[in-house]
C-alpha cells in the first residue's frame, strides 16, 4: 500500500469512526485498503489524464476518460493526412507516340 491509499484509509476511518480511530477498530481491514487502494489509482488515473490534457480541474475521473478518442489511431491519421496528391492517368490512357494515325 502505498502513502496516498493510507491516507485514503485514515481518512474513511475518521469519517466512519470519528476522530482519533485507529486501524485496529475497523472490522474489515483487507476490504478497507482495497477501498483506499482504489482511490489512489483513480487520483493517479485521473492525473495521467489530465496530463495528457483530457478533462481539467473541476471534471471527474470519468469525464476525463470520455474525452480519450476510442480510436487514436485514426484520429492521427486525420490529424495528419495531407491532400491526396493528383493520380496520373494509367497507361491505358497514356499517349502512344510509336501508333501510326
Amino acid at each position: 500500500m502505498n502513502d496516498i491509499a493510507r491516507i485514503y484509509r485514515a481518512e474513511i476511518l475518521r469519517a466512519v469512526l470519528g476522530p482519533g480511530a485507529h486501524p485496529a477498530k475497523a472490522a474489515d481491514l483487507h476490504r478497507l485498503n482495497q477501498f483506499a487502494e482504489h482511490l489512489a489509482a483513480c487520483e493517479e488515473a485521473q492525473t495521467i489524464l489530465r496530463a495528457k490534457g483530457h478533462g481539467g480541474p473541476s471534471t471527474s475521473i470519468v469525464e476525463a476518460a470520455r474525452q480519450v478518442p476510442a480510436n487514436v489511431k485514426q484520429v492521427i491519421r486525420a490529424l495528419f493526412a495531407g491532400p491526396t496528391a493528383p493520380r496520373e492517368p494509367g497507361i491505358e490512357h497514356a499517349h502512344e507516340p510509336w501508333k501510326v494515325t
